[in-house]
């Protein structure tokens, strides 16, 4: 998708409760954040829990001490969102 068509899309969903998945790393990239709060609020990650043979999928939103890496690499500014994901092990 074209930049023009995320940021777009992007500031049509702003006040908006919206489930977004994606492959693609441009669309998180196009994401503001303005406080540990807000990134805690925005993310729901997916993980598998492997105990023992069973196998059980946990849904949640970051925790406090990753919310709180998460923000202060995005105050920094020099890495995308994406990437600070990726570096975190959040993505």
């Amino acid at each position: 998708m074209h930049h023009s068509w995320i940021e777009a899309c992007v500031e049509a969903m702003k006040g908006r409760q919206v489930f977004l998945a994606s492959q693609n790393p441009l669309l998180l990239d196009f994401l503001e954040f303005s406080s540990i709060e807000q990134v805690q609020r925005t993310f729901v990650r997916c993980q598998v829990d492997r105990s023992g043979d069973a196998e059980q999928i946990l849904w949640g939103n970051f925790s406090d001490e990753a919310a709180a890496r998460f923000f202060e690499s995005y105050q920094v500014g020099i890495q995308h969102v994406n990437e600070i994901l990726r570096t975190e092990g959040l993505w």
